[in-house]
């Protein structure tokens, strides 16, 4: 999946579980999704896809920040601080 896809994926869940614009709101996550895209492969934005997808079907709506984080773990990325 390419990250275009993947916001477009994100803000067709947001417009099915929320009253929320879907397209303003989903992008907001395409700085995150294009870093995956640049870091990893098209399995990575598919995997960060669906964790904050289904974030938004739980009701919640993921910050930039936790977008990040969730980022880092599709990626593997260490989010420790350097600790």
């Amino acid at each position: 999946m390419h990250s275009t896809e993947a916001v477009r994926h994100l803000e067709y869940v947001i417009n099915a579980t929320t009253t929320d614009g879907g397209r303003r709101c989903a992008a907001g996550y395409r700085p995150v999704f294009e870093r995956v895209e640049t870091d990893g492969d098209g399995a990575a934005v598919s995997d960060l896809a669906s964790a904050l997808g289904a974030e938004v079907r739980a009701g919640s709506r993921p910050s930039p920040a936790e977008a990040e984080r969730a980022a880092d773990r599709v990626l593997g990325v260490a989010t420790d601080g350097g600790k």
